[in-house]
């Protein structure tokens, strides 16, 4: 693959909106138990079914497919030689998987190739960890009827599937969440662990029904698992409690009660609990968390990160993703978003943190063999790929080629760094080129804005911008304040949406435009999805500079989120200061459908009926009022996706989406 531009691309063929049909996306990136072998999924697009299908695959000096998942997803290493995963491998099992609740456990030993049935079992519960003691470790969300499925016998479970179904088409809701973007209504679903004996076939539940676990973590002898969450009454909570379960004496043991912290992860180092966790106080939720240890069932201090724990750099071209960290002996390795990319860094016993290695990027996945870490990756404008990353000499050197000839002779636009220089504070960002620019002739320019606000924008591969770009265009995009990557005090616009940010975006236009006289200014065009949807609506309503705009899955009215969305009722007064019954003029200040009037730019609006993070009741209200107005408006409905529609939609409907959006800028160059 090349990132030439000028004469050297002149052979070069265009990327194509369809051609991430041809794309592989790697995740689940798993180190066997004698870290001498490696797992991973691939997954792929099938078009015509409309599906995507993951590939097994295990890596030790080389990459072999193992089996293919269809819709599953999930596998464990059972033993260095043995894996385990789901799989409905008939259309017997396709059918009692989906309706009558089923989970089938496949075994593959690597030894003999051979692939043998290893369980049945009668409840929606998903491999989790096979421990020394031969049990299984399960995870699950169910509701306390679900727990009937596997205490009863055949009959008596098909008597409880019955009422089950037949309570389907309704909700029963009593408590705040509920509804989940990407997993449907919540409302009495307690997300759970679970311990399956395979001899005897029993199912133990480990936590009450009405508990609801969040974040888990296996000691390393595999004898204590360590687990926060809480009883949930009326309104989901932000903090949890932690708890460790000793799995020899079967007994369960409270660590922290705690109403204080947002916790994240858990991470041991020599058998002591590390707990990645915020207050909360002075960055409100968006804060980056620090790592805590527990001394005398209180949460103390163990080292201080201004850095975001995890990846937050944006892109198109991933289909999962993890993990995040590792331990080795005494040392936890882990992931950092930093500036515009991600770091590979290590926390040791004595609370040191150390960068390892920045890497030119996004680390997608982490896993340690022979010794040495292995991730995967978007490295610099190449498609994921496995590499393994040498730490002394920071030589970064790719194992697989999967997606080799997917962009081979292809144009791969390389992002030209802009730097906005301000008195407080520098806006990275960066420009793609078409192929063979005319610095004699002017383009058309689309300023693609990126969602969170607290995520990033990198160099990496983007394909909705290599096809723009493709087509003529000059893509520009931006990280400004509100942004991961620089710290918290950067991160943090509480209060400010569509003020310093609208301001740091306006401000790298003009700097794009004094840089770049190619540029053409009457041919101005600008998209971006959730918080980018946010900030294209506010712009469209703050400005008439662009020929039209795109904004996906957005925020349109700050008070009507407060009580739809899934997290609404928490992020609303917390990235705002403000309550829709307390303080509603703050919030309608806030929203762009404030500026409803302001608004005469041609908008397209895109959004998806099942997107719960952002409903499709804010693109309702604004394509309403538009129409009524009498502004070019375009709606673009979804049936049956989500808010991840741009990065992880059905195939069919990803197509529609970018050639919407493609058509729609068309229209007007």
């Amino acid at each position: 693959m090349s990132c030439q531009t000028g004469k050297e691309s002149v052979h070069m063929k265009p990327i194509r909106l369809e051609q991430w049909l041809e794309f592989q996306f790697l995740s689940a990136l798993q180190a066997n138990p004698g870290r001498t072998r490696l797992a991973y999924l691939a997954a792929k697009a099938v078009e015509d079914k409309n599906e995507y299908h993951h590939q097994l695959h295990v890596y030790d000096t080389r990459s072999r497919k193992i089996i293919n998942l269809k819709n599953d997803n999930i596998y464990v290493w059972e033993n260095d030689d043995v894996l385990l995963f789901h799989l409905a491998r008939t259309k017997q099992e396709e059918k009692d998987k989906k309706e009558n609740k089923f989970s089938f456990i496949y075994r593959h030993d690597l030894t003999t190739g051979t692939t043998t049935h290893a369980a049945t079992l009668p409840v929606p519960l998903t491999l989790v960890k096979v421990l020394d003691s031969g049990q299984w470790l399960l995870s699950g969300q169910l509701k306390p009827e679900h727990h009937r499925l596997y205490q009863v016998d055949a009959e008596a479970r098909k008597a409880e599937l019955k009422s089950i179904k037949r309570e389907e088409p309704y909700e029963d809701i009593d408590e705040i969440g509920f509804y989940y973007n990407g997993t449907g209504f919540t409302a009495g679903v307690r997300q759970q662990l679970f311990l399956y004996d395979p001899s005897s076939k029993k199912i133990e539940p480990l936590m009450a029904s009405n508990f609801h676990m969040a974040q888990y973590r296996i000691s390393n002898d595999m004898q204590k698992i360590y687990y926060t969450g809480k009883i949930i009454k009326d309104i989901k909570p932000l903090t949890h409690d932690v708890y460790v379960y000793d799995v020899l004496s079967k007994t369960t043991h409270k660590l922290l009660e705690n109403d204080t912290h947002a916790i994240s992860r858990l991470l041991l180092i020599n058998d002591r609990l590390i707990i990645c966790a915020s207050d909360m106080k002075e960055y409100g939720l968006n804060q980056n968390h620090a790592f805590h240890v527990l001394e005398n069932g209180e949460l103390k201090l163990f080292s201080a990160f201004d850095q975001a724990i995890g990846n937050s750099v944006g892109s198109d071209v991933r289909l999962g993703t993890g993990p995040f960290d590792s331990t080795i002996a005494d040392t936890v390795y882990f992931v950092s978003t930093v500036d515009d990319h991600t770091d590979l860094m290590s926390l040791d016993a004595k609370g040191n943190i150390t960068s390892l290695l920045a890497f030119k990027g996004s680390i997608d996945g982490l896993a340690f063999m022979h010794g040495k870490p292995h991730v995967i990756g978007l490295y610099q404008q190449r498609l994921q790929e496995m590499y393994q990353l040498d730490l002394d000499t920071k030589r970064v050197k790719m194992l697989t080629r999967h997606n080799q000839k997917a962009l081979k002779d292809h144009y791969v636009a390389k992002p030209q760094p802009l730097i906005l220089k301000q008195d407080t504070h520098d806006v990275k960002g960066f420009a793609l080129l078409p192929k063979d620019v005319d610095k004699t002739r002017t383009y058309p320019v689309i300023l693609d804005i990126h969602g969170g606000p607290k995520t990033v924008y990198g160099t990496v591969y983007y394909h909705e911008m290599q096809v723009w770009a493709n087509m003529g265009y000059i893509v520009l995009f931006a990280n400004p304040r509100g942004s991961d990557g620089k710290g918290n005090a950067f991160a943090d616009i509480r209060g400010q949406y569509g003020m310093i940010d609208y301001e740091d975006l306006m401000r790298f236009l003009d700097l794009a435009i004094t840089q770049m006289p190619m540029i053409d200014q009457d041919r101005l065009f600008v998209t971006g999805g959730s918080y980018g949807g946010f900030m294209t609506n506010w712009m469209v309503g703050h400005t008439r500079r662009f020929k039209a705009a795109a904004t996906q899955r957005s925020i349109t009215n700050w008070i009507s989120f407060h009580g739809t969305s899934d997290i609404g009722f928490y992020f609303t007064k917390d990235q705002n200061a403000a309550h829709p019954v307390t303080d509603a003029e703050r919030l309608w200040l806030h929203s762009p459908l404030k500026y409803v009037d302001a608004m005469e730019t041609p908008l397209l609006i895109i959004h998806a009926d099942q997107d719960y993070r952002c409903p499709i009741e804010q693109a309702m209200q604004l394509f309403t009022l538009l129409k009524e107005k009498g502004v070019p408006t375009r709606f673009i409905w979804f049936k049956g996706e989500n808010h991840e529609l741009s990065r992880g939609g059905k195939p069919q409907a990803r197509n529609k989406r970018l050639r919407e959006i493609t058509q729609w800028f068309d229209t007007y160059r």
